[in-house]
């Protein structure tokens, strides 16, 4: 997969050039902070370009009464100019004017204006207006906006916004644009334990397990700890679900970060599914860890995967991935609670699975236990 946050900043730069994000794709190449650093300096640039007619245009509106203001803004210059013109006002005079235009006027302002720049302007902004905003925003699933806006929005209102999203999966949808850690954790803080189980249920049957798990990479230690509990608390077709998502999408190496943080006994629920047994997600655990380097990972959980699922490991390993076997025994220590693992594991291999697999490795650990297996 794509790296989330890397997806993410593609998204929001093709919605700041008014492009197809196909058209962008060739930068997928850069990580997240760069993408993000080159998406705001053209923000920038093209706010500064025209700056001066917009500082221009704010200063002629302070002569005019704010319903003259209200009607050249929402009739003559429209949302893009509006958007960026409220940015050069002074705090009070734009939310006092923005009291005089409509609400479906204003949400279409909000996809034009840059909510750091206006960030005074929504401190002060009225909850129910914003509130009503979002939902005209929701409507219109215009995620990238909200999760800029949830960047900046002031505890109450972000509250009263969380609130009034009644379906979770537009809450995964929009934290998949939030950039603010500090902000999520307050969302997550808020959310009833119930909101959170709905939210687990959104993923895994609306196909929103990455969403998921870019937001749990982005929150503070303890909430991502907490929601991954959780997740790995459900039902066995959640988890199932989740499984299919990590091999198609290549969530591995996400998943094997978190599982170096929860107890070994919350790690062995998910690796007990059938679904580890599918030579299948095998291979996509087995390739992942290969192309992103996740060997020391692999080995803190193999003890968690338990003996079963570490003999079919081994098994698809030896028919179609036999390099990995070598690699993965150059990476072994010789003694462990791993070494103890595979040696539990290779007592459940047929001996040709396990002569094929001694034979792929460089007489490390992982071949010492293969030929002393019984």
């Amino acid at each position: 997969m794509k790296d989330a946050a890397t997806r993410a900043e593609l998204v929001k730069l093709a919605r700041i050039l008014d492009t197809d994000v196909s058209d962008v794709e060739y930068l997928s190449y850069m990580e997240a902070k760069r993408l993000r650093a080159l998406r705001e300096g053209i923000t920038d640039a093209l706010f500064e370009k025209f700056r001066s007619s917009f500082t221009g245009f704010a200063r002629l509106s302070s002569f005019l009464p704010l319903a003259i203001s209200a009607k050249i803004s929402e009739r003559v210059l429209g949302p893009t100019l509006s958007g960026r013109i409220a940015g050069e006002m002074p705090p009070e005079r734009a939310i006092d004017m923005a009291g005089k235009l409509s609400d479906t006027f204003l949400a279409e302002t909000c996809l034009q204006l840059d909510p750091v720049r206006a960030r005074p302007i929504i401190a002060g902004f009225p909850v129910d207006r914003a509130v009503a905003i979002t939902r005209i925003l929701l409507e219109r699933k215009e995620y990238i906006t909200m999760g800029r806006f949830v960047d900046v929005l002031p505890k109450s209102t972000l509250f009263a916004a969380t609130n009034a999203i009644s379906h979770e999966a537009d809450l995964l949808e929009i934290s998949f644009f939030v950039e603010s850690s500090e902000q999520l954790d307050q969302v997550i803080d808020h959310l009833s334990i119930e909101r959170r189980e709905a939210v687990i249920q959104a993923a895994a049957t609306q196909d929103l397990w990455p969403e998921v798990i870019a937001t749990l990479l982005r929150i503070g230690a303890t909430p991502r700890i907490a929601l991954a509990e959780l997740a790995l608390a459900q039902d066995a077709a959640t988890l199932d679900s989740l499984i299919r998502a990590a091999a198609e999408n290549d969530l591995w190496p996400a998943l094997l970060q978190l599982a170096d943080e929860l107890p070994n006994d919350t790690i062995a629920s998910l690796s007990e599914q059938p679904a580890f047994d599918e030579t299948a997600v095998i291979r996509s655990v087995i390739d992942s860890v290969v192309s992103n380097d996740l060997w020391e990972a692999l080995r803190n959980q193999l003890s968690s995967m338990g003996h079963a699922r570490c003999a079919r490991l081994i098994e698809v390993a030896s028919a179609e991935r036999a390099p990995f076997l070598s690699e993965l025994d150059g990476r072994l220590r010789e003694t462990g609670a791993a070494i103890d693992t595979l040696r539990a594991a290779a007592d459940l291999l047929d001996a040709g699975t396990r002569k094929k697999a001694a034979a792929a490795c460089n007489g490390g650990p992982l071949a010492q236990v293969l030929d002393s297996a019984a």
